[in-house]
C-alpha cells in the first residue's frame, strides 16, 4: 500500500510539473511525505530546482541548506518596486505553509544570500549558544531548571541565563552559556554538518577581556543531583578567522527549530526539555528587534515576531526572525546590512520591501 501511494504521488507530481512548469519538489514534511512549492504571481521556481525524477527519500539528519536553490528576488524587487538591496546586504526568507500534515518552505534570497558570511553575526548567534548549552546539560542529565555555579560564586538557574542572553541580549550571560558547553564541545559536537550547522563557529567572548577557551570548573545542581565539571581548555577554530562565523540560513534554523519544535520532524528537533522549548520561545518573542516597524506596516498590528536582533556599531545590523501574522501567515526573515550602507534604518526599509513582495 505504501509503495502504491508513493508511486501515485510521484505520478501526480510529474503531471503537475508538466502542466505548470514552475514547481519544485522538496521533502520538507514528515518522513514519507512530499511537499510541493509552485511559482505564483510571476515568482519563478528556483533555477536549479529538482525535476520529478529527482524525488528522494527525506534526509537522515537535519537539513544544512535550503531545500532547493532559493528564488533570487533582487531583480523582482527592482522591477516591481524600484528597490535595490544596499551594498553588502544579505537576505534569506521563506514562506511557511502547511500541506499534507507537514510544513512547506518556499525559499527566497537576495544580496549576498542565505549562505553569505561577509558579516559579523553579533548577538543573533546567541540562540545557538543557548541551545548548545542546553544540549550539553542534557547529556549530563540536567535541564534549564538546573543551577550553575562557577567556583565559589552564587548559583544561577540556566533558564535565567539563557533568557537574559536572548531577551535582553546580555553579553555576560552569553559568555556563561558558551562556558557551560565549552568551545570544543560546542564546535565539534553540536555545530556540525550532522546537526545541520556546518558553517557556524562560536568561540569569541562578548565581554571585555573575556576568554571562552579557558573555562573554570562549574557545579551543576538539579533536584537532589549535583555534578562538577572540571576546568576545560579549548582550541581556536582556524576555519573562522574572525572568531565568530555563521550565515543567515543557519541562524534562521536556530529560531525555526525552537519556535516550530512541535511541528517539525523529530530528526530536525533540538534535544531540549519541553519547558526549555517554551522558555526559549518566550525569550525570542520578548526580544525587541529591528523588524517591528516593517512588520506593522505590511502585516498590520498584532503580529508575533520571534527573533534575535544584533548590531555592532560601525560593522553590521541584522535580525533573524520567524513572523506570525494575525491572519496565520508565517514567514522566516533574516537580513543584515552593513553600517556603511545604512545599518539599522536601511534594514527596516529592506524588511518592508521584502515582506511586501512575499505577501503581495
Amino acid at each position: 500500500m505504501r509503495r502504491a501511494q508513493l508511486a501515485l504521488a510521484v505520478a501526480v507530481a510529474a503531471l503537475l510539473i508538466l502542466a505548470g512548469g514552475a514547481l519544485a519538489i522538496r521533502t520538507s514534511a514528515a518522513p514519507g511525505t512530499l511537499a510541493f512549492v509552485g511559482g505564483r504571481g510571476g515568482m519563478a521556481a528556483a533555477p536549479n530546482a529538482p525535476a520529478a525524477a529527482a524525488v528522494a527519500s527525506p534526509p537522515v539528519g537535519p537539513r544544512s541548506m535550503p531545500f532547493s536553490d532559493p528564488t533570487s528576488i533582487d531583480a523582482a524587487l527592482m522591477a516591481s518596486m524600484g528597490y535595490r538591496f544596499p551594498p553588502g546586504a544579505n537576505v534569506y526568507a521563506a514562506r511557511i505553509t502547511k500541506e499534507g500534515g507537514g510544513l512547506v518552505y518556499e525559499d527566497f534570497e537576495g544580496g549576498g544570500g542565505a549562505l553569505g558570511r561577509s558579516f559579523w553575526p553579533a548577538s543573533s548567534i546567541k540562540v545557538l549558544a543557548a541551545v548548545g548549552a542546553l544540549e550539553y546539560l542534557g547529556q549530563q542529565g540536567f535541564t534549564g531548571a538546573a543551577t550553575v555555579r562557577f567556583g565559589n560564586g552564587a548559583p544561577r538557574t540556566i533558564r535565567s541565563i539563557y533568557d537574559g542572553a536572548i531577551r535582553i541580549s546580555d553579553n555576560a550571560d552569553y559568555d556563561v552559556l558558551v562556558e557551560i558547553a565549552g568551545v570544543d564541545w560546542l564546535n565539534k559536537e553540536f555545530l556540525t554538518a550532522a546537526r545541520g550547522f556546518p558553517r557556524t563557529v562560536i568561540q569569541r567572548s562578548y565581554t571585555v577581556g573575556g576568554n571562552l577557551r579557558s573555562t573554570p570548573a562549574i557545579t551543576l545542581s538539579e533536584g537532589d543531583r549535583t555534578v562538577t565539571i572540571p576546568a576545560r581548555s579549548g582550541k581556536v577554530d582556524t576555519d573562522c578567522a574572525q572568531g565568530q562565523c555563521s550565515d543567515l540560513f543557519e541562524m534562521s534554523e536556530s529560531v525555526r527549530r525552537v519556535v516550530l519544535h512541535n511541528e517539525i520532524p523529530e530528526r530536525e528537533r533540538f534535544k531540549l526539555a519541553a519547558a526549555d522549548v517554551t522558555g526559549l520561545t518566550a525569550a525570542l518573542l520578548g526580544a525587541e528587534g529591528w523588524f517591528e516597524p516593517a512588520v506593522a506596516r505590511v502585516l498590520g498590528t498584532g503580529a508575533r515576531i520571534y527573533g534575535k536582533p544584533g548590531q555592532v556599531p560601525g560593522r553590521d545590523c541584522l535580525d533573524v526572525t520567524l513572523i506570525e501574522g494575525r491572519d496565520g501567515r508565517r514567514i522566516l526573515l533574516a537580513a543584515t546590512v552593513p553600517e556603511r550602507a545604512g545599518g539599522c534604518p536601511a534594514l527596516v526599509t529592506l524588511a518592508t520591501n521584502v515582506l511586501t513582495y512575499l505577501t503581495g
